[in-house]
């Protein structure tokens, strides 16, 4: 009997939790189609609730207010799913540690950071447009804008770890030039707007950047 209960408990704990996955998993649909077309002021918690199905109550309970909802679909488009797992421990990020040639480890990188883009770049832009009017989408920004430079100085230092730097560039200007190039404005500046193709705007990044970090070879 008591097998049975553990058994029954396990599988109404791993169905609730499906449950909320999945309630959670519309609801953030439902938000980032309406951050895009409407803008973050003009989307009321409302409206997230009818487009997802669920009772008003449940967005919040869910996922918390307005701001909190608007970094959860950032942070879900970031890393592509809504995994507890850190971005440095992805395998595309693992796999450009593990690539010891400069430039591949570029190529690598700018193939993740495109995807990344693809999903999150005009959303980055729903953010910057409320900034200004919003403290907290101001400091939603701010964190975002942080750990960008963040990540990019880790990549700097893995850089001159792995002694790819030019002679010369010190791992601060080199966290500065990665964190420039991988600027979602950029991205959608060349792709949307020039309307460059993905293979363009990898070949761009991994030229230029390459051209101004890496040392020579040969």
């Amino acid at each position: 009997m008591s097998e049975l209960v553990k058994t029954r408990r396990r599988y109404d704990s791993s169905s609730r939790r499906a449950a909320a996955a999945e309630t959670r998993a519309r609801i953030l649909t439902a938000a980032r189609n309406l951050f895009l077309t409407r803008g973050f002021a003009a989307t009321a918690m409302t409206d997230v609730a009818d487009q997802a199905g669920v009772a008003v109550q449940t967005v919040y309970t869910a996922v918390g207010g307005k701001a909190a909802l608007l970094q959860r679909v950032m942070d879900f488009a970031i890393a592509g799913d809504d995994a507890p797992i850190p971005v440095r421990d992805r395998p595309d990020i693992l796999a450009v540690q593990a690539e010891p040639d400069g430039r591949r480890k570029l190529a690598k990188y700018v193939r993740h950071l495109r995807e990344v883009h693809e999903r999150s770049a005009e959303l980055e832009q729903v953010i910057r447009a409320a900034a200004d009017a919003d403290p907290e989408i101001r400091q939603l920004l701010n964190t975002l804008d942080s750990q960008r430079v963040f990540g990019m100085r880790l990549f700097a230092e893995h850089l001159a770890t792995a002694r790819l730097l030019r002679r010369g560039m010190t791992v601060t200007k080199a966290a500065d030039v990665l964190a420039t190039h991988m600027d979602s404005r950029i991205y959608l500046w060349l792709v949307h707007d020039r309307k460059w193709s993905s293979r363009d705007y990898e070949n761009w990044y991994v030229q230029v950047t390459a051209a101004m970090l890496l040392r020579p070879t040969g």
